[in-house]
């Protein structure tokens, strides 16, 4: 039986704007391999809150670079044509949603900060791994939009902090499910087709819960799910408790260890704790990039 919520998702989602003109450009220039630094600035700077967004970001810590950055032009030398494309991204699609009602808006916030925090997460994993962190962090940062729409289609029923009330309600994707007849991971899939973003953000927003079901760059939604729960764990004391991180791992995702060496992902021994304690470390670095990517 389709659940009568379903066909209200799937019209919120089709009504949903696109990505503002200048992340289609920018999308546009950084895949085609004959474009030029050139061809990026000039994409970038009739945005100036997006030419700010870029600036402040290249200059943070999160990049750690020697000299200041003080030119857009600058900033694509120093920094790299993927890597622009992924703060217009992030910024872009932090900002997506429209305003939420204000009884919402703490939630939201909090929302947010387990986004970003996850977004961290998997950039410590991936520098470790030796993939692009940025890229990462971006499939972070945007694991759970799905859950952003169902709280707009359904501002009084949609639980969006669930996991913020304690280990007993982690995510039950049955639960979901069966209410409202989609999961926000496939919610977030969908919405990642509709905006055309890259496939492995598509993988890793719609299969966060599922990597083993991921069809294509199945070490997406892997990392994504381990950078999820050290999120969690940050972001909620109930959950963390100061329990081990390996045996929060056992409890929460038993099939860790197996998953990720099914994905030639070799997870050692207090790779978890240590992971744990840098996000620790970096989310306190990293609070004026939160700011910063929620200016409007």
């Amino acid at each position: 039986m389709i659940s009568p919520a379903l066909p209200i998702i799937r019209t919120q989602i089709e009504t949903f704007p696109a990505l503002p003109a200048t992340v289609s450009r920018v999308m546009t220039i950084t895949a085609n391999p004959e474009s030029s630094a050139n061809d990026l600035m000039q994409a970038i700077l009739p945005d100036q809150s997006m030419c700010t967004t870029i600036l402040k970001i290249a200059n943070s810590t999160f990049f750690g670079m020697p000299r200041q950055v003080s030119s857009i032009e600058r900033a694509i030398v120093v920094l790299g044509q993927e890597e622009i494309r992924n703060i217009v991204l992030g910024k872009a699609l932090f900002t997506a949603f429209p305003k939420m009602a204000r009884e919402n808006r703490q939630r939201v916030n909090l929302f947010w900060e387990h986004a970003f925090t996850c977004g961290l997460a998997a950039k410590i994993i991936a520098d470790h791994f030796r993939f692009s962190p940025s890229e990462f962090f971006i499939a972070g940062l945007i694991h759970d939009i799905g859950k952003l729409a169902l709280l707009l289609t359904f501002p009084d029923d949609y639980p969006l902090l669930r996991e913020f009330a304690g280990p007993n309600h982690f995510y039950n994707p049955a639960e979901e499910q069966q209410q409202f007849g989609i999961s926000h991971d496939e919610v977030g899939r969908l919405l990642a087709e509709k905006w055309q973003l890259p496939e492995q953000l598509l993988m890793a927003t719609g299969y966060h819960h599922n990597p083993h079901l991921a069809p294509t760059h199945r070490h997406y939604p892997v990392i994504i799910q381990v950078a999820d729960i050290l999120s969690l764990m940050y972001c909620c004391a109930e959950i963390s408790g100061g329990s081990d991180v390996e045996t929060i791992f056992t409890d929460f995702l038993p099939e860790t260890a197996t998953l990720w060496a099914a994905n030639n992902l070799h997870l050692h021994s207090g790779d978890l704790q240590h992971w744990f304690g840098a996000l620790q470390q970096k989310r306190v670095e990293e609070e004026e990039i939160l700011k910063t990517l929620a200016t409007r």
